[in-house]
């Protein structure tokens, strides 16, 4: 079994979210897995979609990852980051998305939740640039709507997937929050260590804040 650092963060801005996710891909050492929460109904936007598709009454930010935008006034999200010589790394973006997403998937069993794996071919072609109005092949659905969803990015230092769930009833986000990790690591055959975020981290992650996801130039640079 592969250890993992568990990280379980509170409500935090959406520039202080997104700030800590870089950060913990920049410093990667070991696997991380982050579930956290957002202080305000804020929305994302993938990285290269254009920031008049954020609602002007919303606040919003821009993602290191790509994807559509997602609307996290009402979700659960999680981040998840691998090291460059992480095995899963061999695997191909949409081999590691299915495998991830059956991790995903032991979560929402674990709340009761009945969940399945888009097929390839039954992947709808919609053009939205929503997140969750067009399953793409290996997001999680159930009764035709879409549940879960994520995006990838790969650098020199591993891989930075950040996810996004959608239960129809948010009552129960909390259940699923605190059902997730051992879910998902009992079905992947991991062990998670809960931890916190190292000084390298932490520093990183107040410059990314300040310079990059609390910005004008970086939110509206699309």
């Amino acid at each position: 079994m592969t250890s993992w650092r568990l990280l379980i963060h509170g409500p935090a801005s959406p520039a202080r979210n997104m700030a800590v996710d870089e950060a913990l891909l920049r410093e990667v050492r070991e696997p991380v897995l982050r579930i956290y929460e957002w202080n305000v109904p804020a929305v994302s936007l993938g990285y290269f979609q254009t920031a008049a598709l954020a609602p002007e009454e919303r606040p919003f930010v821009r993602r290191y990852t790509g994807g559509g935008l997602v609307d996290h006034a009402r979700d659960v999200t999680y981040t998840l980051v691998l090291p460059r010589a992480h095995p899963w790394m061999e695997l191909s973006a949409p081999e590691s998305y299915r495998h991830i997403h059956r991790g995903v998937q032991a979560a929402l069993a674990a709340c009761g939740i009945a969940s399945d794996l888009t097929a390839e071919e039954n992947a709808r072609a919609v053009e939205s640039d929503a997140c969750f109005a067009k399953p793409v092949p290996f997001d999680l659905v159930a009764a035709g709507r879409k549940l879960s969803g994520a995006a990838q990015r790969r650098t020199r230092e591993g891989l930075l997937q950040q996810g996004s769930i959608l239960l129809p009833d948010p009552a129960r986000n909390a259940a699923l929050r605190a059902a997730f990790a051992a879910a998902f690591a009992a079905r992947l055959e991991l062990v998670m260590n809960p931890g916190g975020l190292t000084s390298a981290e932490s520093a990183r992650a107040v410059d990314l804040e300040r310079d990059r996801y609390a910005t004008e130039a970086w939110n509206r640079s699309r």
